[in-house]
């Protein structure tokens, strides 16, 4: 929650998936061999200016400062080993999914954009 509000994000619109469950349901990727991905993490850092890497990076201190570093990491440290996606659901229609593979395998916004 304190992240979101700290990006000015209403919390109700994001999920969080303490300890994977939901995760491995839908078949996330995980492990080691997911994190180093350097194309990807360039192509990702391309994506971003230094405005808006510097506004994530704040957002992210200010909310590990005001609750604390170890309540923003899962409590398992292997889960902080596990993919994500980028989901667009209407009801129960599921509208977009995108499962990222390794770091920075990242959905493309104009998809995102066109599912809602």
């Amino acid at each position: 929650m304190e992240f979101a509000t700290q990006l000015d994000i209403d919390p109700s619109l994001c999920f969080g998936d303490e300890g994977g469950a939901v995760g491995d349901s839908i078949g996330l990727e995980k492990g080691f061999s997911t994190m180093w991905n350097p194309p990807a993490v360039d192509a990702m850092m391309s994506r971003n200016d230094q405005e808006s890497l510097t506004e994530l990076g704040n957002a992210y201190k200010n909310a590990a400062d005001n609750i604390g570093f170890q309540k923003l990491a899962p409590k398992k440290i292997a889960d902080t080993l596990r993919q994500g996606g980028t989901f667009v659901f209407r009801g129960g229609n599921t509208k977009f999914q995108h499962f990222d593979s390794k770091v920075g395998d990242n959905a493309e916004i104009d998809a995102i954009l066109a599912a809602i």
